[in-house]
């Protein structure tokens, strides 16, 4: 995973360093590329792009980079017939090598919404992609119907399609450089994350029925849907009181593509099929992880795990097969919906119950990079921003520091400091 740092220049101007570690291995050699010759806001709108190119190419430099340089072209380059944006999007696709099968096929799906998308009376994507510039974007951003979230990761396929471009000749600039939505303004547009009370969730799990024990297992793990539906009852080590995450649900490619594993390719049976959909790795590479679980959860998943085969899986719908999860909405989740509602629970997703575990974590002390560790998580950033929030730092350990001031003692470790870290 790619991050970025942002340098004061003598200058006071903004220079913004993507770095990352070459194919992403802990141990590899460390990359870096500076952006500094624009203004502050186009180093950092330049430094967001290359990042996720760099993340699209598998944390390898993009095909055709020259550090310091950009896409170079050589200078006996012939002239470029102009075409299409469609066209140049799906040849930028189709040629990223680290992508998995379900991940092309939904960026050739955005691709197809975006030619169909009309702003303005125009479909401005449906056209030579010369043809589209910064005025056209911004129109797109600000008229388009959709949330902030999903038209930041629209932007950021355009960038990469864009840059792609310039590479190969069909436009001298790129038009997204200067207009990727501000992650400030990302957070502030998405919606407070939902965390369940202790007597919410019994309410849930009761009136969940048959589901009830998925849902505890669920909020007992943090595991996210495509996990818990993917465990076999080899994952599940009574004695030791242990889960193992090493598969996940995805989706397959255009034309039935997969992308299992080796390993795991020996060990599938036609009873692991499920439509539209394959076993696969986890989410990242640190998604692949074991867990301890609670005396409660154990007790609970032995009826699931005994007598069974190894690789059955533990939880399966009422005919005996794989759970999928728009079958699990339809019979389980919008009828569970409703009786909430009637009971007087507020509305959740199911994966607010991963969001429900970290909050019941932190609640009672657990530091955070054992909670990173739990949920599988890339990097210690990733939740310090999404759970950071709930740590009790505030007005508590403030007035403590205070009094103990006040009182005519010394400042340190006499005071409760929050333990981030173990």
């Amino acid at each position: 995973m790619a991050w970025i740092e942002q340098r004061k220049r003598a200058d006071r101007g903004l220079s913004a360093r993507v770095l990352w570690r070459l194919g992403g291995g802990r141990g590899a050699a460390r990359q870096e590329e500076t952006f500094s010759a624009g203004s502050n806001e186009q180093n950092l709108a330049r430094a967001e792009g290359f990042k996720k190119m760099v993340e699209a190419a598998g944390n390898h430099w993009p095909d055709g980079w020259v550090k310091g340089e950009g896409f170079v072209r050589s200078r006996d380059d012939r002239y470029v017939p102009p075409q299409s944006f469609a066209e140049v999007a799906e040849e930028y696709v189709r040629q990223i090598v680290e992508l998995s099968p379900g991940q092309r096929r939904r960026y050739l799906s955005q691709v197809r919404v975006l030619t169909l998308t009309e702003i303005r009376d125009a479909r401005i994507f449906d056209r030579q992609i010369d043809a589209i510039a910064e005025k056209e974007i911004k129109a797109w951003l600000i008229d388009w119907d959709r949330a902030l979230m999903t038209k930041a990761n629209y932007h950021g396929l355009l960038f990469g399609i864009f840059t792609y471009a310039m590479e190969r000749g069909h436009v001298v600039e790129n038009p997204c450089a200067r207009t990727a939505p501000k992650r400030s303004r990302i957070r502030q547009s998405q919606a407070d994350l939902r965390f369940l009370t202790e007597a919410e969730f019994g309410t849930a799990a009761l009136l969940a029925a048959d589901a009830g024990d998925m849902l505890t297992l669920t909020v007992g793990t943090g595991l996210r849907f495509g996990e818990v539906t993917a465990l076999w009852c080899s994952d599940i080590d009574l004695e030791r009181g242990t889960v193992r995450v090493n598969k996940a649900w995805k989706r397959d490619g255009e034309d039935g593509e997969t992308e299992t594993p080796g390993w795991l390719k020996k060990l599938v049976r036609a009873k692991h099929a499920m439509r539209g959909h394959h076993l696969g790795n986890p989410k990242t590479p640190k998604s692949r992880r074991t867990i301890t679980i609670a005396p409660a959860i154990v007790d609970l998943l032995h009826p699931y795990v005994e007598g069974r085969a190894a690789d059955d899986f533990v939880f399966t719908s009422p005919t005996g097969l794989a759970i999928h999860n728009s079958d699990f909405y339809e019979r389980v989740w919008q009828p569970l919906s409703v009786e909430l509602q009637d009971a007087g629970v507020a509305p959740f997703r199911f994966h607010d119950l991963r969001h429900t575990h970290v909050a019941w974590l932190i609640a009672g002390g657990a530091p955070l990079p054992l909670i990173q560790a739990r949920l599988g998580h890339e990097s210690i950033t990733t939740t310090i921003d999404t759970y950071g929030h709930l740590l009790p730092a505030g007005d508590e350990l403030i007035s403590e520091i205070v009094q103990t001031a006040l009182e005519g003692r010394r400042i340190g470790a006499a005071v409760k400091i929050w333990p981030l870290y173990p």
